[in-house]
């Protein structure tokens, strides 16, 4: 489908084939910094010295940029002469022309557009379940065929947006740019059909339209064309949108004829706006302007202004202050501490980033009290075993630890009861969500503080061996039997464990070393080690300071041995092969427990009683061996 009209205007500005102009390159330098440095290095340089510097840069443009650059020559040169009455009258019919040449290329496209939206242009497509992740887990899915090329619509409406934008049609622009990202194309399957916007047009590979830079085209036109008191509103309301999600407005700075005007205002105007708007939407932005356009005692009094809705911009700032500004960050993270509500997740990460300030500072204690509140307003095991692992005294912050476990079960038992959806699973905004916890975590604090009867009277609760997911058992036998492990070395059983213990913990070793700042030197070497390696390292210390009777781990391991039999019985005669790895893990860790603590060969009599038990299940003998069980085969 093809437009046959206004093509000159497309043809002189180089879109009615596709052709590109330059393409925005990602970079870490923002625009304003890297502006402002340009603007600092060249306002010395010599006449010569800049001509070297322009020859520079066209020996490495590309060819199709030649010709938008030699404009651009052009049109800084008239601009800085101020010498163009003689082409004004030229310049002006010509934009006349090309007013005139767009209006009919856009009558059209609403045209095609008001096709699409009322079905009379539309996508076939043909849904099937596809199987590949799994029998009983099948997804449906749709193929597309577009006859009526709508694909085409939306290429040649971009192509028409971005020339409108270089050449300064910016109403224009924006009339167009609106139709392209609400338009809806429906998809007919025989049924009820399905409704594709502009994104999924594009990933399914039926259009081809790079959607990032036609947003920064459209939001550029919109500031443009929009009163400057308006402007904040008028950009938050189309970046609400969900088709706008993860754009960055700095994005549009990129692109267009010239630079935009009253950034100053617009920016004061646009933090103001988002400070006082709830939701994650407006916090992201937020981050993103304040981080990009403020001083530091800009930022920090922005984060001060916006921590009732926004507390995720304090703990964006004292991030940021940590890396070249210690003692400032260490003040501004102490005040957040004081200013966010204790109940908010948040502000456990704005206590450990506060606690990397207070380590490069040399505060060791400011920064195990900031340990301690991150525990207080994010209660897991990880902020558990931080304290319990890397203090020099853990003890002296037992009852603190207790009381904040005491308050965070009854605010997650209060928060279920009213069904308030409040818990941190189902919160609706992230930067405010509450402190809760689920049946796996308290397990967790109950054994990491030490009361080992009660987390074994949990797991002796289950009295089946299958059934086990979502269980406390599923963490707390691997808990157990690494506690009665004596010495550090791990097997290939035990080691198994561990990573069933990382799992159900959720730990991350990012996650652990945040608020430690390594300030060891060991920092490097501990990004190249794993989950598991960092988990070790914590579990051990946490266990050294752990007192246990013999009598007490004598009990445990009656148990242990029951309940793991129980497990390995019910999934090998149940023929459930996708769990014969995971029980031969449980039947070799515990054979390396029992030879640990001086009971000989206990591993190899274990592996062989069960190879002996189940002589027919050979899936079952290969992982047996896989653990060490010697190889009783005939040769």
């Amino acid at each position: 489908m093809k437009l046959c009209r206004g093509e000159n205007y497309l043809k002189k500005s180089g879109y009615l084939i596709g052709q590109n102009r330059w393409e925005m390159r990602t970079t870490q330098m923002n625009l304003r910094e890297f502006t402002e440095t340009v603007d600092r290095e060249t306002k010395e340089m010599s006449r010569e010295e800049l001509w070297l510097l322009v020859h520079s840069l066209v020996r490495k443009m590309p060819e199709e940029a030649r010709e938008e650059f030699l404009d651009l020559i052009g049109r800084t040169r008239e601009k800085v002469t101020g010498d163009n009455e003689r082409t004004c009258d030229i310049d002006v019919l010509a934009k006349e022309r090309d007013k005139k040449d767009i209006h009919e290329l856009i009558a059209r496209l609403e045209e095609q557009f008001h096709e699409i939206e009322e079905g009379a242009l539309a996508l076939r497509a043909n849904g099937y379940e596809d199987y590949s992740s799994g029998y009983w887990d099948p997804d449906w899915v749709y193929e597309y065929e577009d006859p009526e090329e709508v694909g085409q619509i939306f290429e040649q409406a971009d192509r028409l947006i971005q020339s409108c934008v270089n050449d300064g049609f910016y109403e224009e622009a924006v009339k167009l740019f609106d139709l392209a990202v609400e338009t809806e194309v429906y998809a007919d399957d025989g049924g009820d059909g399905v409704s594709l916007d502009l994104r999924e047009l594009v990933q399914e590979h039926l259009a081809s339209v790079d959607c990032e830079r036609l947003i920064a085209f459209g939001l550029y036109a919109v500031y443009q064309s929009t009163e400057p008191d308006k402007r904040a509103q008028e950009l938050y309301d189309y970046l609400t949108s969900s088709i706008f999600s993860g754009t960055r407005l700095e994005a549009m700075l990129s692109v267009g004829r010239e630079e935009l005007e009253g950034l100053d205002m617009f920016w004061k105007s646009w933090i103001r706006l988002l400070t006082d708007k709830p939701g994650d939407i407006a916090g992201g932005y937020l981050k993103e302007a304040v981080l990009f356009q403020c001083t530091e005692e800009e930022m920090i009094a922005a984060a001060h202004k916006a921590a009732p809705l926004h507390p995720g911009l304090y703990l964006a700032v004292v991030e940021k202050l940590v890396e070249n500004n210690a003692a400032c960050a260490l003040d501004t993270g102490r005040s957040a501490l004081e200013e966010i509500d204790i109940t908010y997740k948040i502000r456990g990460n704005i206590a450990l980033a506060t606690a990397e300030a207070a380590l490069k500072m040399g505060e060791r204690k400011l920064a195990e009290q900031c340990w301690l509140e991150a525990f207080r307003s994010d209660t897991t095991a990880v902020n558990y075993l931080r304290i319990a692992a890397e203090c020099g005294e853990p003890e002296l912050y037992r009852k603190e630890l207790m009381q904040a476990i005491h308050s965070c079960q009854a605010m997650s038992d209060d928060s279920c009861s009213r069904n308030s959806g409040y818990g941190h699973r189902y919160e609706s905004y992230w930067e405010v969500s509450r402190n809760s916890m689920d049946n796996i975590e308290r397990f967790l604090l109950c054994f990491l503080s030490g009361d080992f009867d009660a987390s074994m009277e949990k797991c002796a609760e289950v009295k089946k061996g299958l059934g086990w997911t979502g269980h406390v058992i599923k963490c707390g036998i691997p808990l157990f039997l690494l506690l009665l492990l004596q010495g550090d070395t791990l097997s290939a059983g035990c080691r198994v464990q561990l990573k069933m213990v990382a799992f159900e913990m959720g730990f991350k070793k990012e996650s652990y070393e945040k608020g430690l700042y390594k300030e060891t030197g060991s920092q490097e070497k501990s990004a190249e080690l794993e989950n598991v390696d960092i988990l070790k390292e914590a579990f051990s210390k946490w266990k050294a300071r752990q007192v246990l009777s013999e009598e007490q781990a004598e009990k445990y391991l009656v148990q242990l041995s029951r309940l793991i039999d129980m497990r390995v019985k019910a999934i090998v005669s149940g023929k459930h092969r996708g769990h014969y790895g995971s029980v031969a893990a449980l039947a070799a860790a515990l054979g390396e427990v029992k030879e640990s603590r001086g009971e000989l060969f206990a591993k190899n009599k274990i592996l062989l009683g069960y190879g002996a038990e189940f002589p027919r299940h050979s899936s079952f003998h290969a992982e047996l061996r896989a653990y060490g069980m010697p190889d009783m085969r005939k040769r």
